[in-house]
């Protein structure tokens, strides 16, 4: 009896194992194909491009600091699109800091090729190549990776993630949404309203500015925590279709990762004042507020004369 007995508890522990053996296999198949799904849909984003003209190497996101240039396009039907949007972002792994600083889309730089205009028209010019030309002549910094978002896809996204939560600085309506100070959860349609409303903010596209960043970082906040793998594929599915960056699928996992380490992002302004200039609007920043930023935004990359992290840095 007692061999009996033993041989009948052997048969169960060899059942249960085959049962646990069999639901992981399932599982991995499952998460296996979400992730080639994902991966497949970060590839249709990926739009690789030579590394910057102001690095002798290309950097490495898991210790070197580095810079990505967020640029929300505009782009209708029959028109080229113009940049509404442009973020940049510094990161610093080793010191865990991030410095997010927007650039309004009417100042006055001198775009390569073209002279003095407004900064958004460099995308209407070239592209993303002279948009990003542009930048680094601007703020004597390299860009190091970008990533542009198609603004007409821009609500899918966050509908996708569920929604975001941002804060209302104030009382505001806006293409019928009305937006309460204090914090706010907005689907895809109310949060591209409350980034596109300019007239009505005291600050005016300063006032616009602030609210898109705020609106960026719960986007990124809440892209970084899902814990859904279902969620997170049709959040890249909506990103392949809407999106174009020259980071890998796997530096954009590494990204991801750097993010939800970093405490808190810090944010930039660059300061100047509103003019005309043959009739036409620009917002002009100065020299000396030039200067400030650019030495520090540099400090923050550990940059050298050259462009390069500084061997003297820790």
């Amino acid at each position: 009896m007692a061999l009996i007995s033993r041989m009948e508890r052997h048969r169960k522990r060899r059942r249960w194992w085959k049962w646990f053996l069999f639901i992981m296999l399932i599982l991995a198949g499952v998460v296996g194909y979400y992730a080639y799904e994902i991966w497949l849909a970060a590839n249709k984003a990926y739009d690789p491009r030579e590394k910057s003209a102001k690095r002798s190497y290309a950097v490495d996101i898991h210790k070197d600091p580095f810079t990505v240039l967020l640029m929300g396009v505009d782009e209708r039907e029959g028109d080229v699109g113009r940049t509404d949007t442009l973020i940049l972002v510094t990161v610093n792994p080793q010191q865990k800091q991030a410095w997010m600083m927007n650039i309004p889309r009417d100042t006055y730089v001198s775009i390569p090729g073209y002279g003095k205009d407004k900064i958004n028209h460099a995308y209407a010019r070239g592209g993303t190549k002279l948009t990003i030309e542009t930048v680094e002549q601007f703020l004597d910094v390299p860009v190091d990776y970008y990533v542009e978002v198609n603004m007409l896809g821009f609500e899918k996204i966050v509908d996708e993630l569920g929604g975001v939560e941002v804060r209302v600085p104030f009382d505001f309506t806006y293409n019928g949404y009305t937006f309460h100070q204090g914090t706010m959860t907005m689907d895809g349609k109310e949060a591209l309203a409350f980034t596109r409303m300019r007239k009505a903010d005291p600050r005016g596209d300063l006032g616009r500015n602030e609210r898109q960043q705020l609106v960026i970082k719960a986007i990124l906040h809440k892209s970084t925590s899902l814990s859904s793998i279902t969620r997170l594929d049709n959040v890249f599915q909506h990103l392949g279709e809407n999106v174009k960056t020259d980071m890998s699928p796997m530096q954009l996992l590494t990204f991801q990762q750097i993010y939800r380490s970093i405490a808190q992002i810090h944010t930039q302004h660059l300061r100047g004042h509103n003019t005309y200039i043959d009739g036409v609007y620009y917002y002009v920043v100065d020299k000396e507020e030039l200067n400030r930023v650019q030495r520090l935004l540099r400090q923050h990359l550990e940059l050298t004369g050259d462009g390069d992290v500084s061997p003297l840095m820790p």
